[in-house]
């Protein structure tokens, strides 16, 4: 035993020989890589501590060496080394004083291209993310950017119908007592299709059966939203709403048409007064097809007369979309108008069709 415990204590006391920074050297003493920067005379200098904005704090503050044995990164100067190691040393680097990190979205921007009143995004967008680190040192704060934002476009094109003389007639603010059933009724006498876009709220008992009858009968049926925007958007713009109310203004509309329906709702939408700005655009456009506007607007919600809002209607041409009401309030004069203006575009060789039909088109 005595002899093992000599003998162990010589071999421990043999040096070792290696290979640093491309030269061999000779390691005794301990062998470790404490040793081996002793015995090879290199003194690394250390790096600097930095601000997180790359300032220098204090010099010689940061990493005291960098060192490699046989490839792989060692910090422990009490690591020992064997025959035939290789090591590679120099000066340490900068180290970055410690900081606080925050994470915040960069929103994406929607550019907006045409001018026609059919309203379809493009590419839809997606937000970047900064870094934003304060540091617990410095004090200083910087932001990094991790993620740039991927741009939206919306698209407001129009459709070409060439030489077919084609004509949308929208209705909004339905189902409404007995105005919607009256104006299906003379759609039905003339031939005529027509989009329906529906308070989802009022699309309930009659309001249904209404509705499942226009359906039925071939006319489109689209969300106007749940409650016409109502609330916090004072029933006129969606945009004064959360991005949450908003989201759910369509949701819940599209789901009262389905109920009273008993199929899948149009992904065509129409804002409440229009108002389809970038942060309407972002909150429901991933949801829906397109937004639609509109090229005449027949000013019925004033109640001119039935004879102004039909002169209205007639002065419609190919590719044109009509914005009446069949909802709202008394629309008598909607459905007097109907009576007058339809027989008439008729003779001129019109045809009425959905917003589907007429987005079977080119968009241009």
């Amino acid at each position: 035993m005595a002899l093992a415990i000599i003998t162990g204590a010589f071999a421990q006391s043999l040096p070792v020989n290696i290979m640093f920074n491309g030269q061999p050297l000779e390691v005794r003493g301990a062998r470790t890589l404490a040793d081996a920067l002793e015995a090879s005379g290199f003194e690394p200098r250390p790096g600097d501590l930095i601000a997180v904005d790359g300032s220098i704090i204090e010099a010689g503050k940061g990493e005291p060496f960098r060192a490699f044995i046989n490839g792989q990164t060692e910090k422990d100067l009490g690591r020992v080394l064997s025959n035939g190691d290789t090591i590679e040393v120099s000066d340490g680097g900068p180290t970055e004083e410690p900081s606080d990190i925050e994470e915040a979205p960069i929103p994406y921007t929607i550019s907006s291209e045409g001018s026609g009143p059919i309203h379809v995004l493009e590419d839809q967008g997606s937000d970047g993310l900064r870094r934003i680190k304060t540091g617990r040192v410095s004090g200083l704060v910087v932001e990094i950017t991790v993620r740039e934002p991927h741009n939206a476009t919306r698209r407001n094109v129009s459709p070409d119908v060439g030489d077919d003389k084609v004509i949308a007639l929208t209705f909004d603010d339905g189902p409404w007592h007995d105005t919607t059933g009256e104006v299906l009724d003379v759609l039905r006498d003339h031939g005529a299709k027509a989009t329906f876009f529906t308070v989802g709220n009022r699309i309930e008992g009659e309001g249904a059966d209404v509705m499942k009858r226009a359906a039925s009968e071939g006319h489109q049926i689209c969300t106007h939203t749940y409650s016409h925007a109502s609330g916090s958007g004072k029933s006129v713009d969606l945009g004064l709403m959360t991005p949450e109310e908003q989201a759910d203004e369509i949701d819940q509309g599209l789901a009262a048409i389905e109920s009273a329906i008993g199929g899948e709702a149009s992904r065509i939408v129409r804002a409440p007064g229009g108002n389809y700005g970038d942060d309407v655009v972002r909150a429901i456009g991933p949801k829906i097809t397109a937004e639609i506007g509109w090229d005449i607007d027949a000013q019925d919600w004033r109640r001119p007369g039935a004879s102004v809002i039909a002169d209205e209607i007639k002065g419609a041409w190919p590719g044109a979309i009509v914005l009446l009401h069949d909802g709202g309030g008394d629309r008598s004069q909607t459905v007097e108008a109907l009576k007058e203006a339809l027989p008439y575009l008729k003779d001129q060789g019109y045809r009425f069709v959905t917003i589907d039909e007429l987005m079977r088109y080119p968009l241009v």
